[in-house]
């Protein structure tokens, strides 16, 4: 017979796990385990994040930078209210995001604008070429129609939902040239490529397929009325409706690098270098960061998800914000179309009327975007802005310039454009979309989100929204409900009743990801009948294990410490360095569990059911995942 372990002491375990709590190099400081990883504190990853939060799931939000919103980036300049980013609010069509606002903030938070009439009108600039010259005139007030090309700059934008069966899916560009008769050096080719549909698709018009274009614009699914947020910034609304309920989930700063989903459990890899399994991963980040490889995905995803995110362009955009000493434009100006690299602006103090200072907003996209961002710093994009206005305005813009802000989204790394476009081939004959393709999952634990994976309103943050509900959804559906995780609930005494009379101890420590446990058991066989004990009993053993877990399961270590005399520092026990056996504890739920051992010596192995012996701390284990009802 060979005697397991006689008499071991507790003061190595102790001290093994204390050097594993917080500021001792823990292994949870290199590892985390959730329910459901999000990859980006976007729109789209946040509302996925409030989906599943609301459905018990246990939420892991990775963002790379140090704040959230992704593109939706509220801000002031003087006491006007500006987006850096998203602005634009729309109507109740498929919108759930305008009634949320309503019912929290009022009939009258959402104010139309770019309404395109007489108190809301349009002043077109042409013939400056960003050199401070030219002339004028008002869409709906004044005198456009007596001009010829912007009378064709209409009339293209009202066919632009014809092409959808056009031969081919050539560049707007090309089109523009040998049909419209409007090349590159067209006198009003800057209202294309400024306003619509270069602009106003985050792009330029030779970067827009001519038939994706038509077909996107035909399959729209939001309303045409458009609104400003008058109470406060749009993603202080989100924050408020949304986004508050989850922020604590964020990790800031942390990157991702890489997304592992070739085991049974994903992982992503962070630039700090922390490994984060999850039983689904749902990436929420833009496709700029998908085309720039920023993230390693293993294996490599699918043929047609690579073509898709190679395909969906991504524009490059700025917008840039102006304070001015006084009210320089007409008060119907709604919106002003340059001829220069400004491209156009608007009045955000339409829709705040409360507010006394004068700031107007500027929408930079594709090639005027990347003129501006060639320029030595934000002054100098501040004076061509101020030429540009100066055009439009009679020469006020300069003199009453006081401050202003530039927010180039090209820039960011975490993002690197504006917002998606559909190029060339976004939407082909047959077959699912592009926008369809990147937002299909990839296997069973690898969903896509954001604002292009919607198919009938990308480029808006309710498609956004959307998106990340859809992929909550879609992983919902999978998983099929909130996982069980191991948690401080489970600190209590296990026993097995076949075998009664014996026990475990297990604790459990959340902040360092360790597991520690005592099994109270007796020798392999009856000792002699003669064997002595000065303490107990001469069969009596208990074991000691401790090591990390994952999910709803523990992988322990057990280790041999002997030597030892009962309450005596003499002779000091010595503890193995080396492991002597391995514990496995997979939880059920927050009264079962199922133990498997190997033990060497003797060589034992086995598998052993678990229960409480008491149900003292069920309630504390159920809180704490979530099920407490």
């Amino acid at each position: 017979m060979m005697e397991i372990w006689h008499r071991q002491g507790l003061a190595f375990w102790l001290a093994m796990v204390l050097s594993m709590l917080p500021g001792a190099g823990s292994a949870n400081d290199n590892s985390t385990d959730h329910d459901v990883l999000i990859i980006g504190a976007g729109a789209a990853g946040l509302y996925a994040a409030y989906t599943l939060d609301k459905l018990g799931y246990r939420v892991l939000i990775l963002e790379a930078t140090d704040r959230h919103g992704g593109r939706v980036y509220s801000d002031r300049l003087g006491d006007i209210g500006i987006e850096h980013g998203a602005e634009e609010l729309y109507g109740t069509t498929n919108n759930f995001v305008y009634n949320d606002i309503k019912a929290n903030y009022g009939v009258s938070a959402q104010v139309r604008i770019f309404r395109e009439t007489a108190i809301q009108d349009e002043l077109y600039v042409m013939d400056a070429e960003g050199l401070g010259e030219g002339n004028t005139c008002w869409s709906e007030s004044g005198n456009c129609d007596a001009d010829p090309d912007i009378v064709d700059y209409w009339r293209f934008n009202q066919r632009m939902e014809d092409f959808d069966d056009h031969p081919t899916d050539e560049l707007v560009s090309d089109f523009l040239e040998h049909t419209w008769g409007v090349a590159r050096d067209h006198r009003a080719y800057h209202l294309y490529d400024g306003g619509s549909p270069g602009g106003e698709y985050g792009t330029r018009v030779d970067r827009l397929g001519l038939r994706s274009l038509s077909r996107e614009s035909n399959s729209w699914s939001l309303s045409a009325n458009l609104y400003g947020l008058a109470p406060t910034g749009y993603l202080d609304a989100l924050n408020t409706l949304y986004f508050d309920r989850v922020i604590p989930y964020i990790r800031y700063n942390s990157p991702v690098t890489r997304v592992d989903t070739n085991g049974a459990r994903p992982f992503a890899v962070d630039a700090n270098g922390v490994q984060h399994f999850a039983g689904a991963v749902i990436v929420t980040v833009s496709v700029g960061v998908l085309k720039a490889g920023i993230i390693d995905f293993v294996p490599d995803l699918p043929p047609a998800k690579q073509e898709a995110i190679k395909t969906i362009g991504m524009g490059k955009g700025m917008k840039i914000s102006l304070r001015f000493s006084s009210r320089i434009w007409e008060s119907k100006m709604m919106y002003v179309l340059l001829d220069g690299p400004t491209a156009s602006c608007w009045p955000p103090g339409i829709y705040q009327p409360d507010a006394s200072d004068h700031v107007l907003t500027c929408f930079i996209m594709g090639k005027n975007a990347e003129t501006l961002a060639d320029l030595p710093d934000d002054t100098a994009r501040f004076n061509q802005a101020l030429i540009d206005l100066d055009a439009a305005l009679d020469g006020a813009a300069s003199n009453a310039f006081v401050e202003g802000v530039v927010q180039n989204w090209s820039a960011e790394p975490y993002v690197l454009g504006s917002y998606s476009y559909p190029a060339p081939g976004t939407r082909p004959d047959v077959g699912p979309t592009m926008r369809e393709v990147l937002a299909q999952p990839v296997g069973t634990t690898l969903y896509f989100a954001g604002e292009a994976t919607h198919n009938t309103a990308a480029a808006t943050v309710p498609g956004a929204l959307q998106s990340g509900e859809r992929a909550a959804l879609e992983a919902h559906a999978q998983l099929g409900g909130p996982g069980f995780f191991v948690n401080a609930g489970l600190n209590d005494a296990w026993y097995d009743p076949v075998t009664a009379g014996q026990g475990f101890i297990i604790v459990v420590f959340p902040d360092s990801g360790q597991v520690f446990l005592s099994w109270f058991t007796y020798d392999t066989e009856r000792p002699p009948e003669d064997v002595p004990a000065f303490l107990g009993e001469p069969g009596h053993r208990w074991l000691t294990a401790q090591g990390p877990y994952l999910g709803d399961t523990a992988k322990l270590d057990v280790y041999l410490t002997q030597g030892g005399v009962f309450d005596s520092a003499e002779p000091v026990a010595q503890t193995s360095l080396q492991p002597v056996g391995e514990i496995t504890i997979s939880w059920h739920d927050c009264e079962n569990a199922t133990l498997n051992y190997q033990v060497d010596p003797p060589g034992r192995s086995g598998q052993i059911e678990l229960r409480r012996v008491v149900s003292d701390n069920v309630a504390l284990c159920l809180t704490l995942i979530g099920s407490e009802d």
